[in-house]
């Protein structure tokens, strides 16, 4: 089956840092969130910068008010702040045990903080599944030599990332992205799986933002008044054995 180009592209979350205050130096508010309809928490990271080099530690803005409106229902959910800038509520909701994220639904990011708004929306992917290998799949190395998943709708591109198990939290993990839903490893395969053991495969559909946020590799989005980065994205995921030997 024909694939098109992977690209292998280190994702890197940019640190904006808050700098002090001086006459002439402009501040830019930025805001940082993804959405997942698998993920338990929605969470916006809301902060800002000067354009100037001199830096400082930041402990993130307190006082915003943050929101995400569903477009399609006009629901609206509003995030507390939790800690140092980092706005959180849980995506289940009671009593009905639905989640506000849906896939296939467009969601609208609000920030305002004084005098500046940000704004920006996305379109959740739908769900899908990975088809080849199974889960708990036990695999010869040799006879490894694709991936294979279900086409998510809205989506843009995939992201695949392999983890041995236990996993190396220390460990940087580089992502193999591509627009089809068919990936050969085969000449690649020896630096995914370099030992007998078990291997996590985790399998990410990207909406058009996330994947423009990491082609530029993570340059920052215009939203309205300020800066940053709203987007979504679902992913699915197995555990397989892999015997080299």
């Amino acid at each position: 089956m024909p694939f098109k180009r992977i690209f292998i592209i280190i994702l890197v979350f940019l640190s904006c840092k808050k700098i002090g205050i001086e006459e002439n130096w402009e501040r830019k508010i930025y805001a940082f969130s993804i959405l997942n309809p698998k993920e338990y928490y929605i969470t916006c990271i809301v902060d800002s910068n000067y354009s100037i080099e001199k830096e400082v530690k930041t402990y993130g803005i307190t006082e915003a008010k943050v929101f995400i409106v569903n477009e399609e229902t006009k629901e609206t959910l509003n995030l507390r702040h939790y800690w140092n800038g980092i706005y959180q509520e849980t995506n289940l909701r009671w009593p009905n045990l639905d989640f506000f994220v849906k896939p296939l639904n467009t969601y609208s990011l609000w920030v305002i903080f004084q005098n500046d708004t940000l704004t920006k929306k996305t379109i959740v992917p739908d769900t899908f599944s990975i088809t080849f290998p199974k889960n708990n799949d036990t695999l010869h190395y040799d006879s490894l030599n694709y991936f294979n998943w279900e086409r998510s709708r809205g989506a843009v591109a995939y992201a695949l990332f392999i983890f041995r198990l236990p996993r190396d939290t220390l460990a940087e993990y580089f992502p193999l992205f591509t627009q089809d839903t068919f990936l050969d490893i085969r000449e690649i395969k020896e630096a995914l799986f370099d030992t007998t053991s078990y291997y996590q495969l985790r399998v990410y559909a990207f909406d058009y933002n996330r994947y423009q946020w990491t082609i530029k590799r993570g340059e920052l989005d215009t939203l309205y008044h300020g800066l940053g980065h709203f987007s979504s994205q679902t992913n699915d995921e197995i555990i397989i054995f892999v015997r080299k030997d």
